[in-house]
C-alpha cells in the first residue's frame, strides 16, 4: 500500500480532540483520497476504505458509525486556523453522505479551505498512511504527523501547555502521568519511525516548560544536472568497456568497488552557517560587477537591477543570522519554518 497523506502545515495546528485510534486511522485515509481533488465530491466506497486501514470488523453497521462518528467530531471540533492576519473557524467538509444500500459514501471540502488539501508545493505535511496505521497509540499517531512536517530539521520544539492542548491530554495529568501514558509509549513506537529519536524536557527552575523532540532529518533526495552528467559519463565507460571486452580478449583482473563516503546530515544550525557564507560570497561578488559595469551602457539593464538584489540577499542574511544567535531554547516552529523558507530561497 503506497497511499500517501498530504496537507497544509496549519493542519498540524488543529486538536483533534477525542477522536480514537480508527477515527484517525479514517481521517488520514479520507484525506489521502481526497488531495488534489480539488472540491469536487469524492465517492469512496466501503470495501476500499476497510482496507486501506486494514478494518477488523466484518459487518458494515460498526463501520457506518464509526464514519459517523468521524463528521460528528469534526462539527463540534469548530476547527479553529489562526494567522498573523486573522483567525478563522471553519468546518472542513461541507458535504458528508453515507449511502447504506451502495456500501459508499460522498464527501466534499470547503471550497475556503481547500489549500489545506489542494495544491500542495511548500508549507506541507506527508508521510506514509500505511505507517501512520501500525501506530497503535493516539499519542503516537498525533506525534507523529507532526514530526512529518519537520522532518527535514529533525527538530519539533513545543511548549508544554500547547502540547497538552494539541494532544488533548487531560487536565489532570501530571507530568509523570504524562511521562507513563504519552511520552514512553510514544517513544516506544516512534523510534522506529525516525532515527536517533530522542525526547527531550526542558525546565524553566523546576517546572518543566517545553518538549523537544529530535532525530536524523531525513534526506532530501534531488537528483540535479551534475548528477545526471556523472551517471552518464558512467554508462559511457561501461558501454565502452563492453565493447572493447567485445574486442580484446578477458585479462583476469581484480575489481575492488569503493564505496562512497555518506555525507553526515547537517544540522540547521549548520546549513545557515553555510548558506549565510554563501550569501556573504554572492554579495561581494555582485558588488564589484556592480562597481566595475555601472558606468558602461551595454550592461546598464543587467547592473541596474544589482543593488535590488544585493539588498534582497543582506536582507536574507540578516534575518539567517538572527535566528543563528537565537538560543536552541527559543527556537520555535515559526522560526524554524522562517529559516527553512530562506534556506531554500534562491535570491
Amino acid at each position: 500500500m503506497n497511499d500517501v497523506v498530504k496537507y497544509h502545515n496549519h493542519f498540524n495546528s488543529i486538536s483533534l480532540k477525542n477522536f480514537n485510534s480508527i477515527e484517525l486511522n479514517l481521517l488520514m485515509a479520507i484525506c489521502s483520497q481526497i488531495r488534489d481533488k480539488g472540491i469536487d465530491e469524492i465517492t469512496l466506497n466501503f470495501s476500499e476504505l476497510k482496507n486501506m486501514v486494514k478494518y477488523k470488523h466484518r459487518g458494515n453497521i460498526r463501520f457506518v458509525k464509526d464514519l459517523e462518528q468521524i463528521y460528528k467530531k469534526l462539527i463540534t471540533l469548530s476547527i479553529r486556523i489562526e494567522t498573523k492576519e486573522v483567525i478563522d473557524n471553519f468546518v472542513l467538509f461541507t458535504r458528508y453522505r453515507i449511502i447504506k444500500e451502495d456500501q459508499t459514501f460522498t464527501i466534499k471540502v470547503n471550497e475556503d479551505f481547500k489549500y489545506l488539501l489542494n495544491n500542495l508545493v511548500k508549507k506541507f505535511t506527508q508521510f506514509e498512511l500505511e505507517e501512520f496505521i501500525h501506530l497503535k497509540s493516539n499519542y503516537s499517531k498525533e506525534i507523529y504527523r507532526r514530526l512529518k512536517q519537520f522532518k527535514s530539521t529533525g527538530f519539533w520544539k513545543i511548549k508544554i501547555e500547547d502540547f497538552k492542548e494539541l494532544l488533548n491530554i487531560p487536565e489532570k495529568y501530571r507530568m509523570s502521568d504524562i511521562d507513563k501514558y504519552v511520552l514512553k509509549i510514544s517513544r516506544s513506537e516512534l523510534e522506529n519511525h525516525f532515527k536517533n529519536f530522542e525526547i527531550i524536557k526542558i525546565k524553566k527552575g523546576r517546572k518543566i516548560e517545553y518538549i523537544e523532540f529530535k532525530f536524523t532529518p531525513e534526506k532530501k533526495y534531488k537528483e540535479n544536472i551534475a548528477d545526471i552528467e556523472n551517471k552518464l559519463i558512467v554508462q559511457n565507460k561501461v558501454q565502452k568497456r563492453k565493447i572493447s571486452e567485445k574486442i580484446i580478449p578477458a585479462r583476469k583482473t581484480r575489481i575492488i568497488e569503493v564505496v562512497p563516503k555518506q555525507e553526515k546530515e547537517k544540522t540547521l544550525r549548520e546549513k545557515i552557517e553555510e548558506k549565510i557564507s554563501e550569501n556573504d560570497e554572492m554579495i561581494v561578488k555582485l558588488e564589484a560587477l556592480y562597481a566595475g559595469l555601472k558606468d558602461k551602457v551595454q550592461f546598464k539593464k543587467i547592473t541596474e537591477k544589482y543593488p535590488k538584489k544585493i539588498e534582497k540577499i543582506k536582507n536574507v542574511n540578516m534575518q539567517l543570522k538572527a535566528i543563528y544567535d537565537t538560543d536552541e531554547n527559543e527556537l520555535t516552529q515559526e522560526i524554524i519554518e522562517l529559516a527553512e523558507e530562506l534556506l531554500a530561497n534562491k535570491v
